[in-house]
């Protein structure tokens, strides 16, 4: 009797170590945990805290069918998370609408409830087991509806992992966010993290003068945004020396209106509000 407890007990004990070291059993297929998008209001956590490795700033990968001239209070409106990596198989992420301190802004509504699902009391939305597995892209589609009056500006702020066969080691990790502007707003709050942004003339009209304090060597890239969050042009894109950047863009073939000049340089963003006349 003796012999067959110490059996029983040895062999638990060795399911249990077999289990720790079973890459497969630790798969996270249903959502990300909350709070884990890269926004300042989380602390600027994101994929890597459980996926190891460095994330990168990205354009474009949230998307939405908001109007040029801004979003309507109350009213929805699609967004769309897209995660692209060539030769992955897995993908995951989690998105939310959030002001810099992280208040939630809107309303996320799922309209695909078996790829998608919301958590942290629905300030949150990410996979599900069905939205995991893609080759090469991933992409999910969502509503929200626009808050209410007071509110001038939002940041949809998003984290997106991908890997191959759910086996950590070659991870991405990839941050991107997606700001929109109340329609008629125009009193747009600048957003400078460290880069000390500067922009002139403006007004502007043929010609735009960006400068910006770098304090490490890194890659740069400044792009003009429409208050959509629609990419209009990527003005600069390449390594960029620790110190003073300063450069002149051609802007005379965009038309008239009101754009944000984004910059990103290692984990610091910055954007400004720039008038383009004729």
């Amino acid at each position: 009797m003796k012999n067959t407890i110490l059996t029983v007990f040895v062999g638990f004990i060795a399911f249990i170590i077999l289990q720790s070291f079973d890459t497969n059993s630790l798969k996270k297929v249903d959502g990300t945990e909350p709070g884990y998008t890269g926004s300042p209001g989380d602390s600027l956590k994101n994929c890597t805290v459980c996926h190891g490795g460095n994330a990168v700033n990205i354009g474009g990968w949230i998307t939405s069918d908001i109007p040029e001239s801004g979003y309507v209070p109350g009213t929805k409106y699609r967004i769309t998370a897209t995660n692209t990596s060539q030769s992955h198989n897995r993908f995951g992420f989690s998105v939310s609408p959030q002001n810099i301190t992280g208040t939630m802004l809107g309303t996320l509504v799922v309209t695909d409830t078996t790829r998608t699902k919301l958590n942290g009391g629905g300030k949150y939305i990410t996979y599900r087991p069905a939205g995991v597995p893609n080759d090469d892209k991933a992409i999910w589609e969502f509503d929200w509806i626009a808050p209410s009056d007071t509110v001038n500006e939002v940041v949809f702020y998003g984290a997106f992992n991908s890997n191959q066969d759910g086996h950590k080691g070659g991870d991405l990790t990839r941050l991107s966010n997606l700001k929109v502007f109340k329609q008629g707003f125009t009193g747009l709050a600048d957003f400078n993290k460290g880069l000390n942004l500067s922009v002139y003339p403006n007004p502007c009209s043929d010609y735009l003068e960006v400068s910006m304090q770098i304090m490490a060597a890194n890659d740069a890239k400044i792009s003009l945004y429409r208050l959509n969050g629609q990419l209009v042009t990527t003005l600069f894109n390449g390594p960029a020396n620790a110190g003073s950047f300063q450069s002149r863009f051609d802007v005379s073939q965009v038309e008239a209106g009101l754009y944000l000049v984004q910059t990103e340089t290692g984990n610091k963003q910055a954007w400004q509000k720039v008038l383009l006349v004729r």
